[in-house]
């Protein structure tokens, strides 16, 4: 079971759907967002931020160490890039804005194809496929690590 959470950047011109994997943790555990744009006036610190294609995400180092014992890590171990990893606060998609994207692209070939169902069926199968390498060209972390 997942829980889902969108926040705006620090700028606020984009924002993040993520998702809290096994209900470990929750919205608490996000201390900040940054996108590309907005990144470059963070000071980078890898035990609390993950970096992924330039945005970063901010993670509560108390409480991800708090819960260290529920996501199966030694509290020395804990870090914000190994809870992404983990899944236990991760972008919904494999990106930041995915979920949203996602949804209109996949509903333009609905449309397009909508008279022909196999066809309807192809074409998201092949945008599907080229979606995910398209994801693992660009270095999107999920997409990477998968």
């Amino acid at each position: 079971m997942c829980q889902s959470y969108i926040r705006a950047c620090a700028c606020g011109q984009h924002e993040a759907e993520m998702m809290f994997g096994n209900m470990v943790l929750d919205e608490a555990a996000v201390r900040g967002l940054y996108c590309p744009e907005c990144s470059g006036t963070v000071d980078y610190r890898r035990e609390s931020m993950v970096l992924d294609n330039g945005w970063v995400l901010e993670l509560d180092e108390d409480i991800i160490k708090a819960f260290a014992p529920r996501m199966r890590m030694e509290y020395d171990e804990v870090s914000a890039e190994k809870v992404f990893d983990g899944g236990y606060v991760s972008w919904v998609g494999m990106t930041p804005e995915d979920n949203r994207t996602r949804a209109k692209e996949r509903q333009i070939l609905l449309e397009k194809f909508a008279d022909d169902k196999r066809e309807q069926f192809e074409a998201l199968k092949r945008w599907a496929i080229a979606r995910e390498k398209q994801f693992v060209a660009q270095g999107w972390r999920k997409a990477v690590k998968k």
